[in-house]
């Protein structure tokens, strides 16, 4: 919420989640005076929040295609564990640049994968971690997130591990602003 509070009052801010779920962070939002939508690709997940939370609204969306929203539609785009299972991962990104307003917000986590976490995955939990049958389909670092960000026209302004000690968080959280 800290990142948020620049982009001004939440009545007068726009904010997708990207890959909302159960609608978890669109009820956090919405509750905190946000003007917020939730996408998601399942039409089953978004039959079921639209039915839990009429006063929502809830957009069914494509992995591999834009959304049905002109350009610079918000002013953040929220995404919480999302990225890890896309296979268009530039795709994604390119869509945030362009549904974004000038100097507007990307707030997302992924799992962490840092050089200590992954030389412990892979001397012990190899199988386990990376199992072919798996839904994670992409492993971030820092850097290889950052790379993809700035890629894509954003500048990281803020990282943080969260769950865990910091060597093996569960998670990055990180924000980054649009570049004009």
């Amino acid at each position: 919420m800290g990142a948020l509070k620049e982009l001004g009052h939440p009545s007068q801010v726009n904010l997708l989640d990207y890959g909302c779920g159960n609608a978890s962070m669109v009820e956090f939002f919405h509750g905190a005076g946000f003007q917020v939508i939730g996408t998601d690709i399942s039409q089953v997940v978004i039959d079921k929040n639209k039915s839990k939370f009429p006063e929502m609204d809830f957009v069914l969306s494509s992995a591999d295609s834009p959304l049905p929203f002109p350009d610079s539609s918000f002013d953040a785009v929220f995404s919480s564990e999302v990225i890890e299972h896309l296979y268009d991962v530039n795709f994604a990104f390119s869509e945030f640049n362009r549904l974004l307003r000038p100097a507007g917000l990307l707030i997302l986590t992924t799992p962490y994968h840092g050089l200590i976490k992954n030389l412990v995955i892979a001397l012990f939990y190899f199988e386990k971690h990376y199992r072919p049958t798996w839904e994670h389909i992409r492993f971030f670092t820092k850097k290889s997130l950052t790379n993809v960000c700035t890629a894509n026209g954003f500048t990281p302004i803020k990282w943080t591990r969260v769950g865990r000690i910091p060597q093996f968080a569960r998670s990055l959280f990180m924000t980054c602003r649009k570049v004009n």
